[in-house]
């Protein structure tokens, strides 16, 4: 009989915190998913793995390492797989190499609704956030990091901006997009999660929550929002997804009439996310 598998093998997330555990941590992940069912991209099975650690930070590894599994047999449609978690050690006293933790998830495991040993999260969240790249490929980039958000338990991507072309200071061209988000993590917990995001692919796209709904005023003013206020890159893009939204109490019209980079951004395409120039 033929079998298979897929195996991502030290998957580094930088800046997690483990329940127990003094500050922040490298994290290692290695996960197999064995008899996979979907062949999902390793870019989002990539990002799903940083995204899903950087969501669960602060809580005991085992719980990490069970929400990483559960969310990539659900990814692989895989009925059997295994991760090994492994936080490396701080040099401290006493001194230790790393600690290792091994989670194995079968069918019967794959209900995360329903599993006690999960976090709940109910409260909801409204998030606008914008993607912008200079890399050439930075449409199959972007669309990458939108499946990568969407498969985060507790996230649905409730709308997507039209592509648009940006024309930096320096000459050089880029890209910008913005997308909603309905999400049940914390405006620091999302925010670890686009840092998680930009890591895995190396820099090439930046990423900023632009607004978040039902968060506190000391929570919204430590947001990074990458100056969206003044950024036609940003406002352009946003507008043509929501018409109406408004940033920090004025239209998105009022604020991209003053944009002084408005002469250098213009939509490339409205069907990108399909594949689409």
């Amino acid at each position: 009989m033929e079998t298979n598998s897929v195996a991502l093998r030290g998957v580094r997330v930088e800046h997690a915190r483990v329940a127990q555990m003094p500050g922040e941590r490298a994290v290692h992940v290695d996960v197999c998913c064995a008899q996979p069912q979907r062949s999902a991209p390793v870019d989002e099975l990539l990002g799903a793995v940083v995204a899903c650690v950087q969501q669960e930070s602060g809580e005991p590894a085992a719980r990490i390492a069970h929400a990483v599994a559960v969310r990539m047999a659900q990814l692989t449609e895989s009925a059997d797989v295994q991760v090994t978690l492994r936080v490396a050690g701080d040099g401290e006293t006493p001194a230790y190499a790393g600690v290792e933790w091994n989670v194995h998830v079968t069918d019967t495991d794959v209900q995360p609704a329903d599993d006690a040993t999960l976090p709940v999260r109910t409260a909801s969240h409204a998030a606008v956030i914008s993607l912008e790249s200079r890399v050439p490929n930075a449409a199959d980039v972007f669309r990458t990091m939108i499946v990568a958000l969407d498969g985060i338990p507790g996230n649905q991507v409730e709308g997507i901006s039209p592509l648009y072309a940006v024309t930096h200071a320096d000459g050089s061209a880029g890209r910008s997009a913005v997308v909603a988000l309905q999400t049940t993590m914390s405006a620091a917990q999302l925010e670890r999660a686009l840092t998680a995001l930009h890591a895995a692919h190396e820099g090439a796209v930046t990423c900023h929550i632009v607004q978040m709904s039902g968060i506190g005023d000391e929570e919204r003013a430590a947001l990074d929002t990458g100056d969206a206020q003044h950024r036609a890159s940003v406002l352009a893009p946003w507008m043509d997804m929501d018409p109406q939204a408004t940033l920090q109490g004025d239209p998105l019209a009022f604020l991209l009439a003053s944009a002084p980079d408005a002469p250098f951004v213009g939509m490339e395409s409205d069907h990108w996310i399909i594949g689409g120039e």
